[in-house]
This record gives C-alpha cells, structure tokens and sequence, in this order.
C-alpha cells in the first residue's frame, strides 16, 4: 500500500513516515504546496497512492486568528484539493470545533461550535473531506512528542522552577505515537470512514496536568493564570475534552505521563 502524507516534516507527519518506511511519500513546504490544486495534482501522479494522510496545518491559533485567509486556504481548500483527487483521505482535524462541551466527554456526533478562526477553517475543511464516502476526518487534541503541551510543562518546572497554566480550558493530551499507530492501522482499514476522535482519555486543564506533573517529579512551582490575564488573539475553548462513540481506545492521561516523564527523566 502506498501512502501520501502531506505535512511530512511536522510531529505527527515525522512519525508517520517512520513507521511508514518505504510504504510512504512525503510531501511538505517549501516544494510543496497543499493550496495549490495543480501541484497536489502532481504530486498524486507521481506517487499514485491508495490513501492520502493530511497532517498539514497551521498550529499557531492566534497567527490563524489574525490572518483567516491563510487559515482558510491550508485548512479547507487545502483539504478540498486532497479530497476532489478521488483518492482516499484521512486528515487531522481539532478538538477547537467545540467551544464547550459542558463538563461532558464530546462524542462524534456532538453538534459543533467552533472556538475561533482557526477551527471555523478546519470544520470547513472536515465537511470538504466528508463529501466523498470513504473518507476519515480525525480529531484530535494537545497532541505531544519530543515537544507540545506536556513536554513543555514538564520543561519549564525542571529548567526554570516555575511555569504559568491555564485554568478555564479543559480538554486531553494525544501522544504522537498513539496517534500515527490508530493512523497506520486506518489506512489498511477502509472500512473506518467518516469522524474519528482520537485522544488519550483524561479531561484536564493546562494548570491540573502541570500541577499533577510537579507532584510526580516534586519539582517546581505552579502559577495559575486565565486566557483573560493573557491577552491572546484567539478565544479558546472552554470545554473540548473529546470522547468516542466509535470505540476507539488509546492509553489513559496517567499511562502517557508516566510514559513521557521516563523518556524525559532518564
């Protein structure tokens, strides 16, 4: 089976293509661009793929924020141009098209409220890919490796002493691992199409997971704080900790700490 992934030279692309091996293509900025339907077209006859992962986006929310055109552009149009080649996509989508799941796991089919630019772009770009049948949009949430959420906090309290968490946004961590294995297993699977969400079980704010961080390690100091005292462009959400109608299970928040913490400690 031969896979496109596009976005290649991200955390989740990276891992992809590892565990891809020669089964994989890559495809990522500066020599390729996702928005530009004749360059996709390109790259699609050449490799002549079976199934197209999409990883590409724009992680900066509040660049997204202040610049909705090229949050449109890589996010749906990016997306459209993968789906109208006819082969089958699978792509990385958000938690952030949930706004306040109201102290609730967030299932699949859970009405949307998108938090901010950057999820409005990425829901147009779930409905541009759910428009051809076999396609499989995965959402998805704080995802982590060698970098993201938990490796930063636990960098800050070992490097610093301190660091400074949110406390009005809860959501769940996702191991870039976990992620890119349910990945490599979708794509010998055509059979799992539609919405997908994909995280490490365990609702938790910024603040609680670095708190639960500096207990385990009995290091630093936790400063609480709120997107309000932060003056950032972009609105968060203030409840997106996504669950799963569809029976998909990674290991739970405490498993991938204890996991992250040796790989960072030893």
């Amino acid at each position: 089976m031969r896979v496109m992934v596009v976005g290649s030279s991200g955390m989740l692309g990276s891992c992809l293509m590892g565990l891809l091996g020669s089964r994989g293509t890559g495809f990522d900025i500066p020599d390729f661009d996702v928005t530009d339907p004749d360059c996709v077209g390109r790259a699609i006859d050449r490799v002549k793929p079976d199934v197209i992962v999409n990883a590409s986006a724009i992680t900066d929310v509040d660049y997204c924020e202040n610049n909705p055109a090229a949050a449109e552009r890589v996010h749906h149009y990016g997306v459209r141009n993968l789906a109208d080649s006819g082969v089958r996509l699978v792509t990385v989508s958000t938690d952030q098209v949930f706004s306040n799941g109201r102290g609730l796991y967030i299932g699949e089919s859970y009405p949307t409220e998108p938090a901010n630019v950057y999820a409005s772009s990425k829901l147009r770009g779930e409905k541009a890919a759910l428009l051809y049948p076999g396609n499989t949009v995965i959402r998805t949430s704080w995802l982590f490796g060698d970098r993201g959420l938990l490796p930063w906090l636990v960098r800050r309290l070992l490097d610093y002493g301190t660091v400074s968490a949110v406390t009005d946004q809860t959501a769940c961590v996702t191991s870039v691992e976990c992620l890119a294995d349910f990945i490599i297993g979708l794509t010998g699977n055509p059979g799992c199409s539609g919405i997908v969400h994909c995280v490490n079980r365990g609702a938790v704010t910024p603040y609680d997971l670095a708190c639960r961080l500096r207990d385990k390690m009995k290091a630093g100091t936790v400063v609480a704080t709120d997107w309000k005292q932060l003056s950032l462009p972009a609105p968060r959400p203030l409840w997106s900790a996504l669950g799963t109608e569809r029976g998909v299970e990674f290991p739970s928040l405490e498993e991938v700490i204890e996991i992250c913490l040796k790989k960072m400690l030893r």
